[in-house]
């Protein structure tokens, strides 16, 4: 059954638990790991939306088993940390859209190519 789940740090798995989504609050990367490769082992679907920090520290391999999967897809989203030096808010929106959908967008009098890249 196709279903929306959530991997994110412990202390952020409250909030997205108290909007009705299955999320797996997580205290390190290895945690994450587990059970993304539970699900790809047993052929789930669905669409998991994991944080970027969590994300970005993945084993290369289980992410490649993750991009290849037709099954369950995946999104990055921002986690409570503060965004990069440099970076504003809306570039980082920006940036999420962009990876997402492949379609570049700027904001107010930022011009297309945005900056953060």
């Amino acid at each position: 059954m196709s279903s929306l789940r959530v991997i994110v740090r412990s202390d952020l798995a409250a909030g997205f638990a108290l909007a009705g989504v299955e999320t797996h609050g997580v205290e390190d990367v290895e945690a994450a790991e587990e059970l993304i490769a539970g699900w790809l082992d047993a052929g789930e679907s669905g669409l998991l939306a994991i944080e970027e920090s969590l994300l970005a520290h993945l084993d290369r391999a289980l992410l490649k088993r993750l991009d290849a999967s037709v099954n369950l897809l995946y999104l990055a989203i921002p986690g409570g940390e503060a965004a990069e030096d440099g970076i504003t808010r809306s570039a980082r929106i920006a940036r999420m859209i962009r990876r997402t959908i492949g379609v570049r967008i700027a904001f107010g009098e930022e011009d297309a190519e945005g900056t953060g890249d």
